[in-house]
């Protein structure tokens, strides 16, 4: 697919989105009461448009998932391919999420869902299958794990919190919080 298509198909899943955001946050709506009609209208887009991407509002939402977590995913994955240390990786993906606030901040804060992160930490982790619990400084391949779900959550719950106040800080700047968490020697001494 060529980048013009792509990015026109972002749009409309960004404008989507948006739609059922406003349904859900600003007049506050329970998603199964948000109509593919009000979703339609809100965004600009007729419903025959809608129904040749989407079976309904859940639909939306699950498959814009599924995509932004690879897209996500993709932004830190291409960062470690250019030959950036973790922390450009990860400023990547904090710029990544930081472009797409909306989405996230829809997800993650008004859904309470983690599910396009933890789809993101998924394909990362096949990446990361060489690290070994010594390289990060853990006992046991448990203890590796336990490791793993942690950050997991911290991030997802840095992040909430980043995108809850409109995103002030820089990506840089998060990611120094986030190093600040951990040791940051060993964090930066993860290659993938």
């Amino acid at each position: 697919m060529n980048t013009k298509d792509n990015r026109r198909s972002q749009n409309t899943d960004e404008q989507l989105v948006r739609a059922v955001y406003d349904s859900v946050v600003y007049e506050k709506k329970n998603l199964s009461k948000v109509t593919v009609r009000e979703v339609c209208e809100k965004a600009g887009i007729n419903r025959s448009t809608f129904y040749a991407h989407y079976m309904d509002v859940f639909d939306v939402v699950e498959k814009v998932e599924a995509r932004m977590s690879t897209d996500l995913t993709n932004a830190f994955l291409d960062a470690m391919d250019a030959g950036e240390h973790i922390d450009g990786c990860f400023i990547k993906l904090f710029a990544f999420i930081k472009e797409h606030k909306d989405f996230y901040s829809f997800y993650l804060n008004e859904t309470n869902k983690t599910g396009v992160i933890s789809l993101a930490w998924n394909l990362i982790q096949d990446r990361a299958k060489g690290i070994t619990p010594e390289t990060v400084g853990s006992k046991t391949q448990k203890e590796l794990e336990y490791s793993g779900i942690f950050f997991l959550h911290g991030i997802t719950g840095l992040v909430r919190y980043w995108l809850s106040h409109d995103c002030e800080e820089t990506p840089e700047e998060l990611f120094d919080i986030l190093a600040k968490q951990f040791d940051r020697e060993r964090m930066e001494s993860i290659s993938f």
